[in-house]
C-alpha cells in the first residue's frame, strides 16, 4: 500500500544557510503551455493562445544547463500545461537524462493522455519521478471538475500499467480537495482506488493562486486558509520573502527565463531574461535576478506589482524554506 505523503521534498536544507546559490535547485522547462483539461480551480482555461516548447528551444536550455557550476537537483519537464500534449515529450525525457545535468528528472501530468506505448517510452527514457494529479473518482467527476469526458476504467488501467512497469521511476498521485467535496467517504475511496498503484498518495489543499479564478465560488473559506498554505506550516502573518526566486528558474515556451511564479499562467511572473539573448548561467547570476531577490529580502514585495497580492510565500512545506527571520542576515551576502 502506498505511503500517504505530499510529493514535495520535506528533506530541505535551511535556505538561510545556502543562499545565494551558484546553481538553482530546480529548473522548470515549460514543455507544454497547452492543456487538455479545464479544471475549475486552475487559470489555464482563462488564457487562450498557449504554445508548446520546440525541440530546438528544449535542446538549447539543456545545453545551457550544463554550464552551471553544480548539477541541478531537479529538472521538471512541466509547468503550466499538460506535458503529454507535446508530441516530442518522451524524446525530451531521454535527452534530459542523457545530458546528466540533474540529479532527478520529473514531471506532473493529469495522466489522461497516457497509453501503454507512451508509458514505455517515458520509462525507457529515464524519468525519475511521475506525479499524477487526479481530478475525480469517476467519469462524471472529471466532466464536472475539468470539463472532459474520459473512459475512467481505461484511465485506471493505464495507471496500473504505469505502476507495474515503472522501473526506476517513483509514482506519486494526488487529488485536489475540491474534487472530493460532497463525495461521501471521499478520501477513503481515493485511498482504496489509488493506494495500490502509487508509491505515495496525497489529498492537496487548493490555494488561491490564479487571479482569474473565482475561488470564493469553490470554497468561501479558501482565502482565509491561504495564510497557512497547503501544508499548514503554522504562521502568524503573511511572509514578506518568497523563497521561490532563491531556488528555481523557469524557461517558458518562448525562451523567457522567469521566477516560476505560481500565477505564470495569468502573465504574472518576473522575467529575468531570454535564453536566445543570454545564457541560463548569466541570467541566474545577473543583476535582474539579484535585484529581485534583494527586493524580497528588503520586505518590499507588498509594493511590487507582481508580488503584492500573492499567497505563494506562505505555501511552504516546513520552516526551513522561510527566510523572513533571516532576511537582514541573508541580504548582507548580496
Amino acid at each position: 500500500m502506498s505511503e500517504y505523503k505530499s510529493w514535495r521534498n520535506s528533506e530541505r536544507v535551511w535556505l538561510k544557510d545556502v543562499v545565494p546559490l551558484d546553481t538553482p535547485f530546480n529548473l522548470h522547462l515549460d514543455i507544454s503551455a497547452v492543456c487538455n483539461a479545464r479544471c475549475v480551480y486552475c487559470g489555464q482555461s482563462k488564457t487562450p493562445g498557449k504554445t508548446m516548447m520546440s525541440m530546438e528551444l528544449f535542446e538549447r536550455a539543456i545545453e545551457q544547463a550544463k554550464a552551471f557550476p553544480q548539477k541541478l537537483k531537479v529538472i521538471d519537464l512541466y509547468y503550466t500545461g499538460e506535458s503529454l500534449c507535446n508530441p516530442h515529450f518522451s524524446e525530451m525525457v531521454a535527452k534530459a537524462h542523457e545530458a546528466d545535468v540533474a540529479e532527478k528528472i520529473g514531471f506532473t501530468t493529469n495522466g489522461i493522455l497516457f497509453t501503454k506505448e507512451k508509458i514505455d517510452a517515458i520509462i525507457a527514457g529515464g524519468i525519475n519521478e511521475i506525479r499524477i494529479s487526479i481530478q475525480g473518482l469517476d467519469a462524471a467527476a472529471y466532466q464536472r471538475v475539468c470539463g472532459v469526458r474520459i473512459d475512467y476504467e481505461n484511465f485506471l488501467e493505464n495507471l496500473r500499467y504505469l505502476y507495474e512497469h515503472k522501473a526506476q521511476a517513483n509514482v506519486r498521485i494526488k487529488i485536489a480537495d475540491v474534487a472530493l467535496r460532497d463525495v461521501e467517504d471521499g478520501e477513503a475511496k481515493f485511498r482504496a482506488i489509488f493506494g495500490g498503484i502509487a508509491d505515495s498518495i496525497f489529498v492537496e489543499r487548493i490555494v488561491p493562486l490564479y487571479k482569474d479564478v473565482n475561488y470564493d465560488a469553490l470554497d468561501k473559506d479558501i482565502q482565509k486558509h491561504a495564510q497557512d498554505g497547503r501544508y499548514a506550516v503554522a504562521q502568524q502573518h503573511v511572509n514578506k520573502v518568497c523563497y521561490r526566486p532563491f531556488i528555481k528558474l523557469l524557461v517558458a515556451t518562448n525562451g523567457d527565463v522567469c521566477a516560476a511564479c505560481c500565477d505564470h499562467i495569468s502573465g504574472r511572473d518576473k522575467v529575468y531574461g531570454n535564453i536566445y539573448k543570454e545564457t541560463l548561467v548569466d541570467i541566474w547570476q545577473g543583476s535582474v535576478h539579484r535585484d529581485f531577490m534583494q527586493m524580497q529580502l528588503r520586505g518590499e514585495r507588498f509594493q511590487h506589482p507582481l508580488c503584492k497580492d500573492c499567497v505563494v510565500p506562505n505555501d511552504i512545506i516546513n520552516e526551513r524554506d522561510c527566510l523572513d527571520p533571516f532576511a537582514d542576515e541573508v541580504l548582507q551576502r548580496f
